[in-house]
This record gives C-alpha cells, sequence and structure tokens, in this order.
C-alpha cells in the first residue's frame, strides 16, 4: 500500500524532516518518492526497519555516491530535482562519514536573500505609504481620510491584508531557515571544538561555578567592544595587548560584542577577525590544521565573522592568516563594500525623507510626531554613516600600511 503525506515546508528544516523520516521507517513505510511542487512525500508500507537519512543538496543531477559513502553504508534512495535523500542503515555511532551540508546552507541563503529583498520592498512601500499618509492629513481640510470608503475599497483592503501575510511568512521563512543554518554549521564545526578548539584558547573548559568563583574574585574579568566588526584591525590590536598584559582571552559571548579575559601571564598571541560570506568544513579545516584556534563565529545568515588566534614564540615570525598582503587588502576592501551595500541606502532613504518634511514645512507647520521623526532619522543617518566611514578608514589603513 502507498500512503502520501504532505509536508510543505519539509525543506525549511532537513533535520527535522530526516528525523521525521526514520521515525516512519520504523513504523514500516519506506519512502520511495517526493513531489517538490506539491510537497508530498510517498511512502509505502513493509517491515518495520531503523534507517538514518540523510537530506543533501547537490547542483550536479543524477550524480552517484562517492566511494567513501558507499564503503561505510549509505545508499542512495531517490533524488528529486537536485535534493538528494541518502539512507544508512548502521546505528548512528558506528557511522565514521556523513553527506556535505553545504549545498543546503548555500541554498538557504539564496532563498533568505530573496526574503530579505521582499521585507526590504515591504518596509520601504509602508514608509511610502505613511509619507503619502502624512502629506495627505496635511491638505486635508477636514483633518481625516479613509481610503476604504467607496466603491473600490476592497482593493487597499486586499492589498493590506496580503502584504501582512507575505510579511509574517517572510520573517518566519528567514528566521527559520537562519536556525537550520546554523545548525548545519554546527554539525561541521562541532568536531573542532571536541579536539579541544572551539570558543576558548584554554585547553580545559572551566565548569560554571568555576567561573562564577573567579568572576567574584575578580579573576575572570569581562570586557565589551560593541561595533568591532567596522574596525578588525583595532580589535586585533586590543587583544594582543590584553595578552600582553596578563589577560588571557578565556571565551567570546554569542553576540560577538563580550570579552572574557582570565588572569594569568603575558602571552604573545595573534589573532585575526575573518569576515567569510559562507564558511564551510574546507575553510575550518585550513586553519585548524594551520594551527589557528576558532574563538568565535556569528550566526549571522548574511554573513560570517570568525575570529582566530594563535600563540606564537617571542622573537619568531608573527603567524597570518593571510600571508599575501593583496588576500588581507581584498578582506578589507570586502569588508567596506558589505557594510557600505548595507548601510548606504538607508542613509541616503532617510535623508530624503528629511529634506521631504523640510519641504513640507514650508506649507505648512510640523507636528510634534513628524518633529520627533526628523529627529530619529538623522541619528540613524549619523549611525549608519559612521559605521560605513568607519570600514573605509579601516581599508585605508591596511592601504598604507602595505604601501
Amino acid at each position: 500500500m502507498i500512503i502520501k503525506i504532505f509536508r510543505p515546508l519539509w525543506s525549511y528544516d532537513v533535520q527535522k524532516t530526516e528525523e521525521w523520516l526514520a521515525s516512519m521507517a520504523q513504523k514500516g513505510y519506506e519512502l520511495i518518492r517526493i513531489n517538490r511542487l506539491t510537497r508530498y512525500f510517498y511512502f509505502q508500507q513493509g517491515e518495520p526497519k531503523a534507517a538514518n537519512y540523510r537530506i543533501v543538496f547537490d547542483k550536479v543531477p543524477n550524480q552517484s555516491l562517492s566511494k567513501g559513502l558507499l564503503n561505510f553504508g549509505w545508499t542512495k534512495v531517490l533524488q528529486s530535482g537536485k535534493w538528494v535523500v541518502t539512507m544508512n542503515r548502521l546505528p548512528l555511532e558506528q557511522i565514521r562519514a556523513l553527506p556535505d551540508r553545504e549545498g543546503i546552507v548555500k541554498h538557504n541563503k539564496k532563498i533568505m536573500y530573496i526574503f530579505m529583498g521582499i521585507l526590504i520592498y515591504l518596509m520601504v512601500a509602508l514608509l511610502n505609504v505613511i509619507l503619502i499618509s502624512t502629506i495627505a492629513l496635511s491638505v486635508s481640510k477636514s483633518g481625516h481620510f479613509n481610503v476604504f470608503n467607496g466603491p473600490f475599497g476592497f482593493i487597499p483592503a486586499t492589498a493590506l491584508g496580503f502584504s501582512i501575510i507575505l510579511c509574517i511568512f517572510t520573517v518566519y521563512s528567514l528566521i527559520t531557515l537562519n536556525k537550520t543554518n546554523q545548525r548545519l554549521t554546527g554539525e561541521f564545526i562541532q568536531p573542532n571544538k571536541q579536539n579541544g578548539q572551539g570558543t576558548s584558547p584554554l585547553k580545559d573548559r572551566l565548569s560554571k561555578n568555576e567561573e562564577k568563583r573567579l568572576k567574584s574574585s575578580g579573576q575572570l574579568v569581562l570586557k565589551w567592544k560593541i561595533g568591532w566588526m567596522y574596525s578588525p584591525d583595532r580589535l586585533e590590536e586590543w587583544l594582543e595587548g590584553m595578552e600582553e598584559k596578563g589577560y588571557n582571552l578565556y571565551s567570546v559571548g554569542k553576540t560577538g560584542t563580550a570579552f572574557y579575559f582570565k588572569k594569568g601571564k603575558p602571552r604573545k598571541m595573534c589573532y585575526c577577525a575573518d569576515l567569510q560570506n559562507t564558511a564551510d568544513t574546507n575553510y575550518f579545516n585550513i586553519h585548524t590544521d594551520s594551527g589557528w584556534i576558532c574563538l568565535y563565529h556569528s550566526s549571522s545568515w548574511s554573513q560570517k565573522w570568525v575570529l582566530w588566534g594563535q600563540e606564537y614564540v617571542p622573537g619568531k615570525a608573527k603567524p597570518q592568516i593571510y600571508s599575501d598582503k593583496l588576500n588581507q587588502l581584498k578582506l578589507a576592501r570586502r569588508i567596506a563594500l558589505t557594510y557600505s551595500a548595507m548601510f548606504l541606502p538607508l542613509t541616503i532613504l532617510y535623508m530624503y525623507i528629511i529634506g521631504l518634511n523640510v519641504r513640507l514645512s514650508t506649507y505648512s507647520n510640523l507636528d510634534r510626531l513628524q518633529i520627533i521623526n526628523m529627529i530619529l532619522y538623522a541619528i540613524l543617518i549619523l549611525m549608519f554613516g559612521s559605521y560605513v566611514s568607519r570600514t573605509w578608514l579601516y581599508y585605508n589603513r591596511l592601504r598604507k600600511h602595505h604601501q
């Protein structure tokens, strides 16, 4: 007997889908087909069997599994478009190799960029509606108006309802896909932590009670660095200076702005804050094999900051992640361009809104709400402008240093 089950958002959380497929196999339902358009899963009823599933996203159609995966018991169940479902009958603890997740992470990021574009469009449209409403109220003699009245009032009402639903679904998609990417990325970052290479350069992680005791005694010090990603070279210099004073970096908070130092002996450490659009398995393996320790990696979906550290002997050459000066300049330029693309459009938009309000003030007096909005927009312009200018100053410092 063949049954079909509807799962519309199964690709949003592939790990949960894999667990569901494993539970279906234990009930005797074997996966035979996936319809990507209708989002239906088709199962053939048979004998209950234990199975581990792994879903991957492969751009190459009809590509067979590697010999390494086949040797460890993996088989290809089916392929629907670029989605591939693999299965392994061995217990999870006996499996030594797993199919790669990088394709799903990159695919999810592309979808998130699309949803982010939709969200930005909705926000800009909302700002335009607010501006038009403000202008209409300022010129209206009665002081109010209603666009939902009249024979065509259903059109703006329908558009408003559709926009609200689309906005909610967009935000939900961004949050869900971001969490999925964090978990998938953690699958190949986790092995580094098991080898003593995680969020702390110390070999032995202290217990929570020991951390509390050191904090109360002043042996574990908390320092804040907000906005360091706009001038990462300043962060690197600051961390290396703290190490020379005997404050050894112990851990970095989840947001990347809280730095915990343990009082110890002065030592020579080299730090590098690296920005990556996507940090995959090879990226971490290359640097960890070279002796670098991953101290922090951000959970942002659009960009990933990774903080690396490596101790070296005084008198010897300071280790460098990017030995080529051109690569360092490319990194600094990418940082400047990334934040310019993020903040410059908003800065220009806010300047346009302020200019529009100034022109409106020549026809009628601005009310208190409009004045408050102008002040808030001015503050945002200064903030975003400082972010952009700091990144380009960082790029110029590196360029002058390498000349």
